[in-house]
């Protein structure tokens, strides 16, 4: 049984994404989902399918959910913490998978890695229309396992963004209607 327990954990960690690895396998993910968009050019769902299977362990959906409800999603009872945090990944991934028809063969590269206050920000460079505009992978070490709580794409955080859109809904509304929201509206924007 002990030996057990110890290639469960073994295997766990195995998997886990190392501060001084961010910068590597990032860039990894990035070119293979550059080639996943190349290879898929009509169908953007397949596309977006096979992208989120490279970045899922990466991303920390549920603290991007609590992050962008803020203080009221401590308030949630746990059905309603449940409900949200899936309603608000169905939503983020729509909303990727609906931009996917905005791509037309852009490159992202790794610029850089910068620690901070225990995160880790990653700079990554887009040339758009002959300008070059960035992305910033925000990381935090989740138990030795590094992962994205926020993405600053050309100087906008997503969270930010959700955040007060949800705030308005929040203030006028129903905790009811803002999951009917999230189910049709893409807060992204």
């Amino acid at each position: 049984m002990k030996k057990i327990i110890i290639l469960f954990f073994s295997i766990a960690f195995a998997f886990a994404l190392n501060l001084q690895d961010i910068s590597k396998t990032m860039q990894e993910k990035i070119d293979e989902s550059l080639k996943i968009l190349d290879q898929n050019k009509n169908d953007k769902n397949k596309a977006a399918e096979k992208i989120f299977t490279l970045f899922d362990g990466i991303f920390d959906y549920t603290l991007m959910a609590k992050l962008s409800l803020s203080t009221r999603y401590e308030k949630l009872s746990e059905s309603e913490k449940t409900r949200f945090n899936k309603a608000f990944e169905k939503n983020l991934k729509k909303s990727f998978t609906d931009k996917l028809a905005l791509y037309d063969s852009q490159k992202l590269k790794v610029v850089g890695l910068e620690e901070k206050n225990k995160r880790a920000f990653l700079k990554t460079s887009m040339i758009v229309d002959g300008k070059e505009n960035f992305v910033i992978f925000k990381f935090y070490d989740k138990n030795n396992d590094w992962q994205i709580y926020d993405v600053d794409i050309f100087g906008i955080s997503i969270i930010q963004t959700y955040r007060s859109q949800f705030k308005d809904i929040i203030q006028n509304s129903d905790f009811n209607t803002l999951l009917e929201k999230l189910s049709s509206v893409d807060f992204s924007k």
